[in-house]
């Protein structure tokens, strides 16, 4: 079987020994084996396999088989308690492999919001006050030192003031599906560049593209008061993308991006999703759902006080400057989708007026994220000149 473009995130090969039902005749026994020994040379989760099998068994076709092949014993009987185990032997299977649940096992009550927020969202037009630029001005802001939301920036940098809510400047889908190729980057992220990103109203299609591009952290692992792994950027247990892997379509945000830069997409970006407790608010009665994109960054905290479960201290720098590439990566491919430059948006201040909001991304550099979004359009222009993305 070939495998459409899937998920990054790797899944352990298995095998199995797969019983094929006969008719306990000699005929029928002369045209094939009972049993045979199936490996499944295509993981879960990988992109697909180098040519399709034409033996077939409960309706699915085997990637590839072992060279020797045993008989079930002779007995029709004992053939009808064989097949049974080996249907079960596949289930258990498929069991282990979607595993991981993530969605919620508790009732959550509705809940409303007293106010439209600090940039004062209009549910009619689906858009906050201002500008494009003033709108990400706004949006961009993380908490200061007495955990409140800080004052807006002055100015944004010129590699976001001159993008923000444009529909010029993009590149080619063409460019950048190259580019993602020689990324490695093809089937979560190149095969998709020709479709739209989610639109608001949970994908009415009379409804707006998703305007807005979230940057979340995870907040954690909190190690409270013990430090930090002395190779915090390269710590396997701490940038387990595994661990943020939905296997239920529950995952938390769009894509996940760990602090050596490898990325898991848990939603493809053409999947409406809701990350925020603003979203989620009963006063717009879904009308959110679609028209915000999530990026979540491995980002480890600390206490920084005397309890424990404060996680006010990250590392320094906060995050990686392969995580920047890569989220000015993910914001390009984002707005070529939606065929105009997004407005970039912290959690912070989304959720900045709800009860139990949130602080990240904590200690994120604007600066920083401007540079690699700068870096990465100067790496676009080659042989094709920028164009327009619906060109």
């Amino acid at each position: 079987m070939r495998l459409g473009p899937t998920r990054a995130a790797s899944h352990a090969e298995q095998s199995f020994i797969v019983c094929v039902p006969f008719y306990p005749d000699a005929a029928a026994e002369k045209l094939l084996p009972a049993f045979s020994l199936l490996r499944g040379t295509a993981p879960l989760g990988s992109a697909g396999v180098g040519e399709d099998s034409t033996h077939s068994a409960f309706g699915m076709r085997t990637v590839g088989a072992a060279p020797k092949v045993t008989y079930c014993c002779r007995d029709w009987r004992a053939r009808l308690i064989a097949i049974g185990l080996g249907g079960a032997m596949l289930g258990l299977g498929a069991t282990s492999a979607l595993s991981v649940e993530c969605k919620p096992s508790h009732f959550r009550p509705p809940f409303f919001v007293e106010t439209m927020g600090p940039c004062v969202f209009d549910p009619a037009s689906l858009t906050f006050q201002g500008e494009p630029t003033q709108q990400a001005q706004c949006l961009m802001r993380g908490m200061d030192r007495s955990r409140n939301l800080a004052p807006a920036p002055p100015s944004l940098p010129s590699a976001l003031a001159s993008r923000v809510g444009e529909e010029t400047g993009l590149p080619s889908r063409e460019v950048l599906s190259g580019f993602l190729s020689r990324e490695n980057l093809e089937w979560d992220f190149a095969a998709y560049l020709w479709l739209p990103v989610s639109r608001a109203r949970d994908n009415d299609p009379d409804a707006p593209m998703a305007r807005y591009f979230v940057i979340h952290d995870t907040s954690g692992p909190n190690y409270g008061r013990r430090p930090f792994p002395s190779d915090i950027n390269g710590d396997s247990n701490l940038n387990r993308l595994a661990d943020f892997k939905c296997d239920d379509g529950w995952g938390k945000a769009h894509v996940v991006v760990n602090r050596a830069g490898e990325m898991l997409l848990n939603h493809e970006l053409s999947i409406p999703w809701r990350e925020t407790r603003f979203e989620q608010a009963a006063n717009f009665s879904g009308a959110l759902k679609g028209l915000f994109l999530h990026v979540e960054l491995i980002q480890p905290r600390r206490s920084a006080g005397r309890s424990r479960r404060n996680d006010a201290q990250t590392p320094d720098p906060a995050f990686t400057g392969t995580q920047y590439d890569r989220l000015a990566l993910l914001y390009v491919i984002t707005s070529v989708r939606a065929e105009r430059w997004l407005i970039p948006a912290f959690h912070a201040a989304l959720d900045a007026d709800i009860p139990n909001g949130h602080d990240d991304p904590l200690n994120f550099d604007i600066e920083r994220f401007a540079a690699s979004l700068d870096n990465l359009m100067t790496r676009l222009r080659g042989p094709s000149e920028l164009q327009a993305a619906h060109q």
